[in-house]
């Protein structure tokens, strides 16, 4: 059955032009594959934090600066009328009479209102702690968020609440609404105390209503009487009397007059009836910029207005976070070059993919395999996957909020309709000299697959291949139209061997996966073994560079998964590497050692405890450091000498056979080494190296990501916060299910979520890690009952 599509286009405008122009940036998702569609989204103040709701009641916050989800809260709402996402870990919620504020940290419901009809507008003051919340029949409610209670309600007429504003003071309220004949009404201005109007406006039907930031003018947009023609005006903030008006338009079907805005400096921000996002230009008058996601929308008056769907700043950036087709891809919109700069996929499972206008990529794998670029002129797509190794970037949505407007009018928009007609395309050919499609089975272990490239054999720079989703072969292109593969079938996660094949291009995409299955029929293979290599380095050469606790941790893994993992194991097989005997040779020699050994059932278990650097200049490469490097930083020759680099551990992780490998590394940076911005940039560009290293060799791979040592961890713990968390795991506390056996995606998962917990509580800072699991699942523990 063919995967159904959700297909994602923005076409912008400037002023100047008389056409729109169209970006050339196209996102689509495989729409059956999302675990839940988004219902709705906010994000805090100062940009923080994001917040997504799910139609299966689950709502994930997500750390903009972390580039992660940090916490799922259960509600019971299935729809979303509007959401508000406050500085306070407050987020408010409201759907049908309800509005419920909880503290998200804490999982606690401070507070549940019931307005006296059903919701139609909402309008948040975060300066002045206010919530005013429009209903049918008229009624207006504020609320206190700070103390959580009514302040007052008042009722105008007996129609909805078409139009709903704030006033920055704190101290008014403006209401419009829309009857359900023909009748045009004034906005009013309410004195919240008092209940008083205080000022009205001409008569019209008002959808939306907003203050600018000092107050002094309202926008507004509203339609004539016939319903034909759509204003947006700008009133005086204080009589609500006309100073200009910005548009006029004939409409059909009722669909592009705003239900929401937002003022920021001379540009008015709103999202029409049908979910377009356009921008105003208050100065000059027309729409400078819009996503024309216009469609056909015939609006009674029982719903004209109703709605609240908004542009959310992202703290002083200049950018905004909207959702302007409601579906699970939000975009981050840029003030300074009046564009669409990223993009923000979600799902309720917290997979999420951010994607760059210039084509740089980060999220989650099974996010990167859902989400493609398309092809405008043809049914053509490539997964985000495809552009991983040229276009990964860690903490890319903070990366995009951060940019200046210099920056962003720099980069190039990527092109998918000009490299995706050069992506390769494979097929297999044949399994032992016999043709072979999809799922075919063999007796014989040593066997041999031919892939055949049908699509632009010349532009394979090189293709792997990958069983059971690590990496077993690699062959540079030559041009070829076919290429073999010589392998070894196993049974070490059942009869069932799971081959994909990628062809890298010259273009930095590679091909779509090919996908084939080998049963295998012959002869069961003896009990696994476990290699278990665990490095610890307290003691460098150079003292300076000394450690308080990285013997301890290591001493502490090696015990705990000799421990817990031996009766999964014919046998545990250590090499525990400490203090002056971790020099490369030594720990090259003991990986030789298991590369010489190990069989595709076994399973491969490195630990490294000690210093991590990423060296400079061009050729940026992390390098885990020996105890022999007497120098971290300025001496990019000793690291290649005496360090052990990534290109290097991708190539013992490729040639070694075992299938389930895990690297765990609790590789700490230099504490004053480095000032803190070189600090983010180093650490994101080791947290790009692993995350290409283990989805380029299908191996697993846990990291502390260049946390700080401080002894005040090794006093209360008794070892650092991270292999605290995978000793605790490892011991039992990761068993997420209860069912005795702990797999390496648990255990991940546990470390990901304890890590900032504890650190948080010790050092009053989240220290985030990162796992990356591009491998397939397996146990690495199991606990007596």
């Amino acid at each position: 059955m063919k995967a159904l599509t959700v297909i994602l286009v923005w076409i912008g405008v400037t002023a100047a032009a008389q056409e729109p122009q169209v970006d050339l940036v196209r996102l689509g998702y495989l729409k059956n594959e999302i675990t839940s569609e988004q219902v709705g989204m906010a994000a805090s103040p100062d940009g923080n934090y994001a917040a997504f709701a799910f139609k299966n009641k689950e709502l994930r916050i997500f750390d903009v600066k972390a580039g992660r989800f940090i916490k799922r809260l259960t509600t019971t709402f299935t729809e979303v009328f509007d959401m508000e996402l406050m500085a306070s870990n407050k987020i408010i919620i409201m759907e049908g009479r309800q509005v419920v504020i909880i503290d998200w940290k804490t999982d606690q419901v401070l507070a549940t209102f019931t307005s006296k009809h059903e919701i139609t507008k909402s309008s948040l003051s975060h300066k002045n702690n206010l919530l005013a919340v429009g209903q049918r029949e008229g009624w207006v409610t504020v609320y206190d968020t700070k103390m959580l209670k009514e302040l007052s309600t008042v009722q105008y007429k007996k129609h909805h609440v078409s139009a709903l504003a704030l006033h920055p003071n704190g101290k008014h309220v403006v209401v419009g609404v829309i009857p359900l004949l023909k009748e045009m009404n004034p906005l009013k201005v309410f004195e919240i105390s008092s209940g008083k109007v205080v000022a009205e406006s001409k008569k019209g039907f008002y959808t939306m209503a907003t203050f600018d930031e000092q107050g002094d003018n309202l926008v507004v947009s509203g339609l004539n009487m016939l319903m034909t023609k759509t204003t947006v005006e700008v009133l005086n903030g204080t009589s609500l009397n006309l100073i200009k008006e910005i548009e006029a338009k004939v409409v059909w079907g009722n669909n592009i007059m705003p239900y929401s805005g937002k003022v920021s400096g001379n540009k008015l921000l709103a999202i029409t009836a049908s979910l377009s996002f356009n921008v105003y230009d208050l100065q000059w008058g027309g729409i400078s910029f819009t996503t024309k996601s216009d469609g056909f929308r015939l609006s009674g008056t029982l719903t004209l207005g109703v709605g609240n769907a908004q542009a959310f700043p992202l703290g002083n950036s200049g950018k905004f976070l909207i959702n302007s087709l409601g579906n699970n891809i939000n975009q981050v919109y840029d003030l300074a070059t009046n564009s669409i700069v990223g993009y923000f996929f979600c799902d309720s499972n917290e997979d999420f993919a951010v994607v760059a206008r210039d084509g740089r990529v980060e999220g989650t794998p099974e996010a990167l395999r859902k989400v493609y670029w398309t092809a405008r002129l043809s049914n053509q797509r490539t997964a985000l996957e495809s552009t991983f190794e040229s276009g990964f970037t860690p903490r890319l949505l903070s990366q995009i909020i951060d940019e200046d407007e210099k920056t962003q009018l720099a980069q190039t928009t990527f092109e998918v309709e000009k490299v995706i007609s050069k992506v390769p395309a494979l097929q297999l050919k044949s399994v032992n000299g016999a043709a072979a499609s999809g799922t075919t089975s063999a007796t014989q272990k040593q066997s041999k697959v031919e892939i055949a490239v049908t699509q632009n054999p010349q532009e394979v720079t090189e293709i792997k291949l990958y069983q059971n989703s690590k990496l077993v072969k690699v062959i540079a292109g030559a041009g070829k139209n076919a290429y073999s593969f010589d392998l070894s079938l196993t049974n070490s996660f059942g009869e069932q061997n799971y081959f994909f094949a990628t062809a890298s291009s010259k273009a930095g995409v590679e091909s779509e996966k090919l996908k084939f299955t080998i049963t295998y029929t012959g002869a069961s293979e003896a009990k696994p073994k476990l290699y278990l290599v665990t490095i610890g380095i307290d003691k460098y050469k150079n003292a300076k560079y000394n450690l308080n606790y990285a013997q301890a941790d290591a001493d502490g893994v090696a015990e705990v998964i000799n421990k817990q993992s031996r009766s999964l194991f014919q046998e545990v097989i250590p090499f525990a590497i400490r203090n002056d005997k971790a020099v490369k040779a030594n720990i090259l020699a003991a990986l030789n050692q298991i590369k010489a050994k190990a069989l595709e059932q076994d399973m491969i278990v490195v630990y490294y405890a000690g210093h991590g650097v990423m060296s400079g200049g061009a050729n940026k490469e992390f390098y885990i450091v020996p105890h022999d490097v007497t120098q971290l930083y300025g001496r990019d020759d000793m690291l290649a000498e005496k360090g052990i680099s990534a290109s290097e551990l991708k190539t013992f992780a490729s040639a070694i056979n075992a299938q389930k490998q895990v690297f765990i590394l609790d590789a700490c940076q230099s504490a004053g080494a480095l000032d803190a911005l070189e600090n983010r940039a180093r650490g994101a560009a080791e947290e790009k190296a692993i995350a290409q290293l283990a989805r380029s060799t299908g191996t697993f791979w846990i990291t502390s990501t260049g946390a700080e040592q401080f002894a005040t961890e090794f006093a209360k713990l008794g070892h650092g916060i991270f292999t605290y968390a995978l000793l605790e795991g490892v011991a039992g506390a990761a068993d997420a299910n209860k069912d005795q056996r702990l797999t390496i995606r648990e255990l991940s998962t546990y470390i990901e979520n304890k890590v900032p917990e504890l650190s948080e509580q010790l050092k009053g800072t989240a220290q985030f890690p990162s796992a990356y699991s591009f491998g397939n699942d397996f146990p690495i523990a199991v606990f007596e009952k």
